[in-house]
């Protein structure tokens, strides 16, 4: 066998290339990760977390709301409403962040206490553990009505709508608190906020190289890749967004003199394009999907017969309609958009029974209720998608439908997401596959279905 002068055998030289690893990496190098707390992105409603309002009773009454992917909260006539998390602190964090999805709204009507919006991190006795914005305040962050604007603790930054708080120096397994809430009298009711997406800052030491690795999806590579998401080999469950399968530039073949930057020059459709993008199933463009039968096992790309379809990019797996008129899964029965649970239904919970289906009663709520219960591919933690899942499996490129026609043959139409509209309890967000379009409709609307899970 050849050998390298430091007697590396040239095999594993070229294993090593192949793998993509271009250096040793010690074990005492620093990686910054992004821990989120536990429903941290409220995708499961107010779970793990601590409502506050007081006094409750008050007309009209203080609220939180989960409202498109965010925890709403409305102070109303209460002196304060907010939400909390206890948690552990992991070894090595850094800081905290929360992303403001509505900014403090106040109506101040001149009253001696003034509106405010505050985000805490207490510790042991309630304590300040961030440093804060004033001598003797406990908020490291604070927009109040007066004084006007934003106040900081040392270190703390806001920008693009994201509050960071830094936490260094905390040991691991203090128990902390995270509390974010609205504050005022009783007589300033109109006072709003909305944010998503806390999480936790932690810094973590990266492993070297390990070979002789197989991931969950069979693909050979390496700790340091798995962790690391090595561009150009494909990994199932990856959680990440989908390209708009947009292949063609205008104005003629990729790149056009004079009009630069066009979707089709970037992402994973250029790689596919010129064949660079290794996939685990197949699909056009960068989509890459893989055809599963009804106990969720694989199939042939070329099987006429399949069940659901799993999503080798973005981690989901998708329901696969039905053509038979008698199936429940039929890809034209319809429904009416009806959550009854008020954490999730944006204030109004639309309506029962207001579509034409057999097998369930006809709304979104049922038809979940109703497809776990058959088990389909296995699972029974099916679940109506939310605006930005059901938009990742839209194919630009395509139109009527505008779904890669191969794994989604069936799929015209306008198709429910979970997600309510903000601005109009009495509306939904849809996606609509003729042409890609999303937009909200009446929740008394009748609308197709296509429900999702994660890949676990």
């Amino acid at each position: 066998m050849r050998t390298l002068q430091n007697n590396v055998p040239f095999a594993v030289v070229a294993l090593i290339a192949w793998l993509g690893w271009s250096g040793p990496v010690s074990a005492e190098d620093p990686q910054l990760i992004d821990l989120p707390l536990p429903n941290g992105d409220f995708s499961q409603g107010l779970s793990g977390w601590t409502v506050e309002v007081s006094p409750t009773g008050t007309v009209p009454s203080g609220s939180v709301s989960v409202v498109g992917g965010a925890a709403l909260i409305a102070k109303g006539g209460a002196f304060h409403a907010g939400l909390s998390q206890e948690f552990a602190a992991p070894e090595g964090l850094q800081a905290l962040r929360l992303r403001l999805t509505q900014s403090p709204q106040f109506g101040s009507s001149g009253s001696f206490i003034p509106e405010a919006f505050d985000v805490h991190v207490t510790g042991p006795g309630g304590f300040s553990i961030a440093a804060t914005w004033r001598a003797g305040a406990s908020a490291a962050a604070n927009a109040a009505a007066v004084p006007a604007g934003f106040n900081f603790g040392d270190g703390v930054t806001f920008s693009n709508g994201e509050i960071r708080i830094p936490l260094t120096g905390v040991a691991a397994g203090t128990n902390l608190s995270f509390a974010a809430g609205l504050v005022g009298a009783s007589v300033d009711t109109v006072a709003t906020v909305a944010f998503t997406d806390v999480v936790l800052e932690v810094e973590q030491k990266v492993e070297p190289p390990i070979p002789d690795r197989i991931d969950g999806c069979g693909i050979f590579r390496d700790r340091f890749q798995i962790s690391h998401g090595v561009a150009g080999i494909a990994r199932c469950a990856q959680g990440q967004i989908n390209d708009t399968g947009i292949l063609a530039c205008a104005g003629g073949a990729c790149p056009v003199p004079g009009l630069p930057g066009q979707d089709a020059e970037f992402g994973r459709d250029a790689l596919a394009a010129i064949e660079q993008l290794n996939k685990l199933g197949q699909g056009g463009g960068g989509f890459d999907f893989t055809k599963l039968d009804t106990a969720g096992e694989p199939v042939p790309f070329t099987s006429s017969d399949w069940a659901c379809v799993r999503d080798n990019y973005t981690g989901l797996m998708w329901e696969a309609k039905s053509n038979d008129a008698t199936e429940p899964g039929y890809w034209a029965h319809s429904y009416s958009w009806y959550q009854p649970d008020a954490d999730s239904n944006g204030g109004q919970a639309g309506l029962a029974d207001g579509g034409i289906c057999q097998g369930s009663p006809c709304d979104t709520a049922a038809y979940v209720t109703a497809f776990n219960e058959r088990r389909v591919c296995g699972a029974s933690d099916w679940r109506l998608p939310t605006r930005q899942e059901l938009s990742s499996i839209v194919h630009a490129g395509l139109t009527a439908p505008a779904l890669e026609g191969t794994f989604f043959p069936l799929g015209q139409g306008a198709y429910w997401t979970a997600t309510p509209a903000a601005a109009d309890p009495v509306r939904a967000w849809r996606v609509n596959f003729d042409d890609g379009a999303i937009v909200t409709d009446g929740k008394t609307t009748a609308g197709h279905i296509r429900l999702v899970r994660e890949v676990r």
